[in-house]
């Protein structure tokens, strides 16, 4: 009864292996697949040659196949091992040499078993009949007791880092690694009572019949709890990649203030790589020397002669809710929002310093009951005052320039040429091109374009030739350009800075205005700024990047 209960059992086993080794290989692109699906090949060639051992007709054949049942036995738990390193997202300690060094016991091992079985392996052995099947008896010898003992320690180094994992994931992924747990364990208990000879079956080895359990549990962590169908992302990776990913500089310092951890982004802004930047005391970073990790500062770097300016926000990194272990610090980039706020002041500074100049010659007429021609020239300074609010609707504009959908530049041409005569109709606006399906631009390409427009046709006026506006279009693949030509006077020094390098405008002069406001709007497109000259006239030239329609 027993030998037949025993024959059911390792029956059962070659089915759920089979099964097993069926599912795996249908996922190889699973992490640890591979090494789980040798593994699983070799667990069922042990079953089949132990079936063969136990009916075999001779004692001969039975120490035969008994030998040869050493040859997947031996490698069964390193491939274990490599499996549960890999699925748990430990890969990278894989090196070369560390998998030769797991696998050279079992090598070791099985040259014992093939030169020297009787004396180092299993001396006294014995052929045995138990319920009719054979069964071997006999001693342990030294290497046998090497190998069972280097096998547990790795098995149950596995099962350890199934243990983290589990702690580590929590509920996600619980279950699936509860049964992998489970799988591992459950072939060393087998083997335990095998060697101890608790197992009370007289001879015959318990650990085949064990995968049938081991297996079960491997194909309901695959078929139950999706352990293939979704790969399982341990924490530690996916806080790694998800740091790599930032691309604000980010530091995580110890208590010491010793760096311990950063990304790509903080590596470049220390000019240092990471085995370098690990390891090194924040007081010698410059970026970081006089930050107090205390609360949040800002930082100014400087690089090839440019300034960038830095928030530096900070979190404590706290494990148990209770102590600091470190703080993590993030580096964001303010550069652009600090230029947006200076340019802001300084042209809130201009508009209040015109209209407070126009207000009080206002006030200054007012009080004196001026003349006729003094009431023009009251009309004259209400318009310009009216014509600094002009400006500073289309500074608004050009505020947020994320905010603005993509423009077809086909339709703002036409419109702006045409409010342009409107406005001016004294001034001739020549278009030296065919319009057509040409490209869509940055939506700040509308509000620079009407001023450059505008502010060209004033200027043409200021000549004594007849007063003409040329524009042209020119779109490439990446780019579009619009060139604007007046016959006014050349730029001076000064004109040619606010305009080309957006240097402070001039406080009253609304032509200065302009041409704060295109560079402002080309420079914050992506777009560059071109000024020259052709015999009288004057070309600007603005250039902006082709964008989706969408």
């Amino acid at each position: 009864m027993r030998g037949e209960l025993f024959v059911v059992g390792l029956g059962a086993s070659l089915v759920v292996v089979t099964m097993v080794t069926v599912l795996v290989a249908r996922n190889r692109s699973i992490p640890g697949a591979r090494p789980l699906l040798l593994a699983s090949v070799l667990e069922l060639l042990w079953v089949c040659l132990y079936f063969g051992q136990i009916f075999s007709p001779t004692a001969a054949q039975t120490l035969l196949l008994a030998r040869l049942g050493w040859v997947p036995a031996v490698f069964i738990p390193s491939l274990w091992v490599l499996f549960v390193v890999e699925y748990t997202g430990r890969g990278a300690y894989l090196t070369r040499a560390r998998v030769v060094g797991l696998v050279t016991p079992p090598v070791v091992a099985l040259l014992a078993v093939a030169v020297a079985y009787e004396s180092l392996v299993r001396p006294d052995v014995m052929v045995t009949e138990v319920d009719g099947l054979h069964a071997i008896t006999a001693g342990f010898g030294p290497m046998y007791w090497f190998f069972v003992g280097y096998a547990w320690l790795l098995v149950m180094s596995s099962l350890v880092l199934l243990v983290e994992f589990i702690v580590e994931q929590r509920s996600l992924y619980r279950k699936r690694a509860g049964a992998l747990l489970g799988a591992g364990f459950i072939p060393q208990i087998a083997s335990f009572l095998n060697s101890t000879g608790l197992d009370g079956v007289g001879g015959l080895d318990p650990t085949p019949l064990s995968f049938a359990v081991s297996s079960g549990l491997a194909a309901l962590a695959i078929v139950e709890y999706d352990a293939f169908d979704e790969p399982p992302i341990p924490r530690h990776i996916a806080t790694g990649r998800a740091i790599e990913a930032i691309d604000d500089p980010t530091f995580v310092v110890d208590g010491s203030d010793t760096v311990v951890d950063c990304n790509p982004a903080a590596c470049a802004v220390v000019g240092l790589d990471e085995q370098s930047l690990v390891g090194t005391p924040k007081a010698t970073l410059p970026p970081l020397a006089g930050v107090d990790t205390a609360e949040d500062s800002t930082v100014t770097v400087e690089r090839d002669g440019t300034m960038t300016y830095y928030d530096v926000q900070t979190a404590t990194v706290d494990q148990d809710g209770s102590h600091g272990h470190g703080r993590v610090l993030t580096l964001r980039d303010v550069t652009d929002r600090r230029e947006r706020k200076q340019r802001l002041n300084a042209l809130n500074d201009v508009l209040r310093a015109t209209i407070q100049e126009e207000m009080a010659t206002v006030k200054q007429t007012v009080d004196e009951e001026g003349t006729g021609s003094d009431i023009r020239a009251l009309r004259e300074r209400a318009s310009l005052a009216l014509d600094m609010t002009d400006r500073a609707g289309e500074l608004a504009s050009m505020v947020e320039p994320d905010a603005e959908s993509p423009a077809d530049i086909v339709p703002i041409i036409h419109e702006e040429i045409e409010a342009a005569r409107e406005l001016h109709p004294e001034v001739s606006f020549v278009l030296d091109a065919t319009l057509g399906e040409w490209a869509y631009c940055s939506g700040l390409f509308e509000p620079v374009f009407r001023v450059s427009l505008r502010h060209a046709a004033r200027r043409s006026l200021q000549s004594e030739a007849e007063p003409v506006v040329g524009i042209s279009i020119a779109a490439g693949p990446e780019s579009v350009t619009v060139s604007v030509s007046d016959r006014g006077p050349a730029l001076t020094d000064h004109e040619r800075t606010v305009l080309c390098e957006g240097a402070e405008p001039t406080p009253s002069d609304r032509a200065d205005m302009s041409r704060w406001l295109v560079n402002w709007g080309v420079e914050q497109a992506g777009g560059r700024i071109l000024v020259g000259t052709d015999g009288d006239h004057t070309s600007l030239e603005l250039t902006f990047p082709r964008t989706d329609r969408e």
